[in-house]
């Protein structure tokens, strides 16, 4: 009996993983969410490190909105590979005041990207491999910066840390069309 038992959850155990995640958060709260994760999320980004580039070099990120909704697009562009575009889809958001935590995680229009995910949150952990031997060296996300994931559907991940590049305010003539972000004011040479 025993040992029908322990076989029993033995073979229950592994369909525990395929359980989709249910967001206890009404449909209102998980809109409005979303909205403000994507609010704060959208803008230019440098990129200061990352963990499974594979080569790629990429050194700036642009994050926007898909006309007019919360559904974000990424572009990543580096020296080496120009520049890509991840078009997200079904965005999920999470929010909390005071820049405690703020995330968006889509899935990928793309063929081998799966989903994306940007995050920001008060504390961060460092990003670590998981394997024994670790894969590659801990990356430190300071705070104040971005954690950007990009998971392919071979279940490898990528990992970047963002920082975003602040905007300024130039005046402007009227009419004349806007440059963001700002190009640097001019010196006084006095």
């Amino acid at each position: 009996m025993l040992t029908r038992t322990i076989a029993a959850l033995c073979a229950i155990a592994p369909l525990a993983g395929c359980v989709s995640y249910q967001d206890p958060r009404t449909p209102e709260q998980q809109k409005l969410a979303l909205q403000r994760a994507a609010n704060e999320l959208v803008g230019s980004y440098t990129i200061t490190d990352s963990r499974n580039d594979d080569g790629r070099g990429y050194t700036q990120a642009v994050v926007t909105k898909q006309d007019g909704s919360d559904q974000l697009s990424l572009q990543l562009m580096g020296p080496a590979t120009g520049a890509i575009t991840l078009a997200g889809s079904d965005c999920r958001g999470w929010y909390v005041e005071n820049h405690r935590y703020t995330a968006m995680q889509c899935d990928a229009l793309t063929g081998e990207v799966n989903f994306f995910s940007l995050l920001r949150q008060a504390n961060p952990e460092p990003v670590n491999s998981g394997t024994i031997p670790a894969s590659f060296a801990t990356m430190a996300v300071p705070e104040g910066s971005y954690r950007f994931d990009i998971a392919d559907n071979s279940g490898r991940h990528h990992y970047y840390v963002l920082t975003k590049t602040p905007l300024q305010q130039v005046p402007e003539a009227p009419g004349a069309m806007r440059r963001w972000p700002a190009p640097p004011a001019p010196r006084s040479s006095q």
